[in-house]
């Protein structure tokens, strides 16, 4: 197979940009996308028919199954497990857009089920493919405190789920990244709800096994954006933020007591093209998929303890 036929199912605000760069790789054809709304669909079409891209256009997902070898599911939460587990089924690979589903128990059938049919699954855990990741990943040895600020201001999408799921998730799966093997013993969370049902705002506190603590903090309600991992470990200091698409390593002379200091700065970063990029070749090459759906499993599982913690504590409160 010299392409790998993908179909983009959901084309609003993030679909739309997966449909866009998958347009743009050498080894993936874009053929199909769907949406409820065509409307919304043929609208993408004529931003792609401008760099001689023309996929067609369905409503229903289920029609596309002769059509494509993998697809990129960008649908709200609530629709991924049915949509997956249709795609699966069919042993078609699979891009399952983060979180995996709304309901734990849904997404390790998910899972097992692609394991069980040997199909490729990878979660679209974008954080993953950011240059300062990568670089914190080749530094960072064993971290003892890790600090996350994930601040959005409101908007009206992903409103079928919470804070933590829709924005936490991705540094809960930086963290587990960097305490690979760890366990978490202890969680404190707390949260409230300010323009959904749900909790908007959440900050919690992780103990791991081997007393390393992590501090994060997720909203979509702030006034401004910012996306930044601090990071301690002895006698360094690292900040990634992906925002400013920068890594700031910094180390400690202990006589001196003077700080060494190196910035990179990844300015060109297309995090969302490199994980397709990695889902295409990866599949057309046969190799693991990276992170796939057990590496989902993890994060998620956790997202789900520290809801159930807010849950908790929200309720003293009421």
């Amino acid at each position: 197979m010299e392409k790998l036929r993908v179909g983009v199912i959901g084309t609003g605000h993030l679909g739309r940009f997966h449909a866009e760069k998958l347009s743009q790789i050498e080894k993936a054809d874009l053929v199909a996308l769907v949406d409820i709304n065509p409307k919304k669909a043929q609208e993408v079409v004529k931003r792609l028919r401008e760099i001689g891209k023309s996929p067609n256009v369905f409503s229903n997902y289920q029609e596309i199954v002769q059509l494509v070898d993998a697809v990129a599911i960008v649908t709200p939460t609530f629709t991924h497990y049915e949509i997956a587990k249709f795609f699966i089924e069919k042993e078609k690979a699979v891009f399952l857009e983060k979180p995996i589903t709304n309901d734990l128990k849904l997404a390790e059938d998910l899972v097992n089920l692609a394991e069980k049919k040997r199909v490729p699954l990878q979660i679209g855990y974008i954080e993953r493919f950011q240059g300062a990741v990568k670089e914190a990943v080749s530094k960072v040895k064993n971290p003892v405190f890790i600090e996350a600020h994930r601040l959005s201001p409101f908007t009206e999408r992903n409103l079928d789920i919470d804070v933590v799921l829709d924005l936490m998730i991705h540094d809960l799966d930086l963290v587990l990244m960097l305490k690979p093997g760890r366990k978490v013993e202890f969680i404190h969370a707390v949260g409230a709800p300010f323009f959904t049902n749900l909790p908007d705002i959440v900050n919690v506190r992780l103990v791991f096994d081997d007393g390393a603590t992590c501090n994060l903090t997720a909203s979509r309600l702030s006034l401004t954006r910012q996306r930044k991992l601090r990071i301690f470990e002895k006698g360094t200091y690292s900040v990634i933020d992906t925002l400013e698409k920068s890594f700031l390593y910094v180390k400690v002379n202990p006589i001196t007591r003077e700080y060494i200091q190196e910035k990179k700065s990844f300015p060109e970063d297309d995090p969302l093209r490199e994980e397709l990029v990695s889902f295409v070749e990866g599949v057309l090459a046969g190799r693991p998929l990276s992170p796939n759906g057990k590496d989902g499993l993890k994060s998620l599982e956790l997202a789900f303890k520290i809801r159930d913690q807010v849950d908790q504590n929200l309720r003293r409160f009421l």
